[in-house]
């Protein structure tokens, strides 16, 4: 499982830490490499700040994307419970 990050690099880390998150997370930072590559393919990429709109995606293990909640501003955060619901969902095979 593969999640997008469009914070920085310290709050990335508490939010992985907080959820218990196990895989890598990309973060949203001035990489014009891959990280970019992936946010264009998801269609959140956000070239005047070379970072990405706050978006959340949620891939199973098959590579095949299970959630995405895009969010109308940077300020507006999926409630905690609402991801961990689609984790579960996902693990479960729903």
């Amino acid at each position: 499982m593969l999640g997008i990050a469009a914070s920085g690099i310290f709050a990335q880390k508490a939010f992985a830490d907080f959820l218990k998150i196990n895989y890598p997370l990309l973060n949203g930072g001035r990489d014009i490499t891959t990280t970019h590559k992936v946010m264009k393919d998801y269609g959140v990429f956000r070239q005047d700040r070379l970072n990405a709109v706050r978006s959340y995606f949620i891939v199973d293990k098959e590579g095949i994307l299970r959630y995405k909640d895009i969010r109308p501003t940077q300020d507006s955060l999926v409630p905690v419970e609402q991801l961990l619901e689609a984790v579960r969902k996902v693990n479960q095979g729903l």
